[in-house]
Formats: structure tokens, C-alpha cells, sequence
């Protein structure tokens, strides 16, 4: 008690001189309109600025759970926008089949989604990986097929029971039955080891119409549904055989900058797989 006696003492004029200003500041804001409306609108700034700078802090907080979030909830809008596919092109292709036959509500889709992140991106020479956050304990098999938020990313190649190791577009191994859209003729996607932005879509017959932009899809595929995005057609460049035409495809998907992806979980795959096998 006597040391803060003795420190009151030693330092009376600093609290004389605080007190004294603390009073002024009263008597000028409280007495005076134009000093008090500075005040506010200061006091107003000051505190809104808070208040900004906390909502920024928390939501950067919640940034990774709320992306997660909308992840799930986009890999369940795709399960049901190819499911709504699927039924619309049936209903449009079966002339015989009658209304009264028809279900009130749309089948159960073919494909689900597995959302995952990326934790590695290997561009080391030709054979690019990309490995993934999610493994056989959450449902992830091998030759599952990979997509981005905007096109075809790649297939499983292995799986731990955590971890998946994808083999990208951009990978000579990799293969895949594509075509333009709007038309009918199949060809073969492949990349030839040069550009990560451009794979290739050869074996296309010379007849094919195409132009600069043409948006090229997958068709025939064990592991992708049909009419989704690869990529865009750049340019026509030489081909191996005379009888068809290859194009240059800039490649839907970034590599540089992909983060997040959706595993396809194709529920007749292996019904498929095993009847196709059994007849070799």
C-alpha cells in the first residue's frame, strides 16, 4: 500500500495533468456540436473499422470449413444434374414408351462424388501425378475417374487407405474417347508431353466440321459420364495418318492452379467391368 502511495506522490503532476485533460475534452465535446459530431463520426469510424477487421479475422477462420461445405454440397449437385441428364435424354430418345408407365420422380443417378483435396502436384518430366486427400477408406477405388470444377482432371492410378494418386490428362499414359460437341464422331484424347495447358484429339475422320473454340467432351467412356468438358479446340496440326484429322485441345482444367477435385463413383462400374472381362 505504501508503494502506491509513494508512486502516486512521485508521479501527481502526470495524473494531474490526465486528469485536467480528460475534463477539457469533456467540457469541448459535450459543449460544443461541431467538435462533438467530429467525435462521433471518428468513434464511428474507429469502431466500424473494428468490426470489419473482426468479420474479416473470423471468416478467414471458417474460410476452410465453409469450402468444404460448398464442396460437398457441388459434388451433390453434380450427382443430380447427371442424374436429371440421364432421364431427359432418356425421355427424349424412347418415343415408344407411354406416360402412364412414367415415374413421378427422377431415378437415382448412376454416379456419385467423392470430394477431395489436392496435397501434391508432380510436374516432373512426362509422368505427372497429382496426389489426393482421400483413399479407399472413404470409398475411393482404382480407374475411378477425376474432374475439377471445370473439366476432366484425370483417373486414379493407386490407393492407400488416406491417399490417392491421380494420373492427369497430362500424362502420356493416359487415355480417352472424346468428340466435339454436337456431333457424333469419336476420336482419341492424349497428350504429347509438351504443353500442360494442350492435349491432343486425334483419329477424328476428315469430314469433321469443326472451328477454333469448339468445345471437345468425353463420349464413350468406362469411368466418365458422357458430356463432360475436356477442353477447347485451338488449332488443326499434322497428323500421323492421312485418313483423319488431329486438333490441339487447350485443356479445361488448370493444373497450375487446381485445388480441389471430385472423385466420379460409378455404382454399375464393376457389374460392367466384370461382363466385359469375362468375355476376353
Amino acid at each position: 500500500m505504501r508503494n502506491l502511495f509513494t508512486f502516486i506522490i512521485r508521479n501527481s503532476h502526470w495524473l494531474v495533468a490526465i486528469v485536467l485533460i480528460v475534463i477539457s475534452f469533456y467540457l469541448v465535446f459535450s459543449h460544443n456540436s461541431y467538435q462533438r459530431s467530429v467525435y462521433l463520426t471518428s468513434a464511428n469510424n474507429v469502431v466500424g473499422w473494428f468490426y470489419e477487421m473482426s468479420n474479416k479475422a473470423t471468416t478467414f477462420i471458417h474460410l476452410n470449413k465453409n469450402n468444404k461445405l460448398l464442396l460437398e454440397r457441388n459434388a451433390q449437385l453434380e450427382a443430380e444434374l447427371y442424374s436429371l441428364k440421364t432421364y431427359l435424354s432418356d425421355y427424349r430418345t424412347d418415343t415408344l414408351k407411354t406416360n402412364a408407365f412414367l415415374s413421378d420422380s427422377v431415378p437415382v443417378s448412376q454416379f456419385s462424388f467423392i470430394q477431395a483435396e489436392v496435397t501434391n502436384i508432380s510436374f516432373s518430366g512426362p509422368n505427372n501425378f497429382i496426389t489426393v486427400n482421400k483413399g479407399s477408406m472413404h470409398g475411393v477405388k482404382p480407374d475411378m475417374g477425376v474432374i475439377s470444377q471445370n473439366g476432366i482432371v484425370g483417373m486414379v492410378q493407386s490407393v492407400s487407405s488416406r491417399f490417392s494418386v491421380i494420373i492427369p490428362i497430362i500424362n502420356p499414359k493416359f487415355r480417352l474417347s472424346g468428340k466435339l460437341k454436337n456431333s457424333n464422331n469419336t476420336g482419341s484424347i492424349s497428350w504429347d508431353g509438351k504443353d500442360l495447358n494442350i492435349a491432343q484429339i486425334g483419329e477424328l475422320p476428315k469430314h469433321e466440321v469443326f472451328q477454333p473454340g469448339d468445345t471437345v467432351m468425353t463420349s464413350f467412356s468406362r469411368i466418365f459420364p458422357k458430356d463432360v468438358v475436356i477442353g477447347y479446340v485451338t488449332e488443326q496440326i499434322l497428323s500421323k495418318d492421312d485418313n483423319f484429322n488431329t486438333l490441339n485441345v487447350r485443356i479445361a482444367t488448370d493444373f497450375y492452379s487446381v485445388r480441389d477435385i471430385l472423385i466420379i463413383d460409378d455404382k454399375y462400374y464393376s457389374e460392367q467391368n466384370q461382363l466385359e472381362n469375362s468375355i476376353q
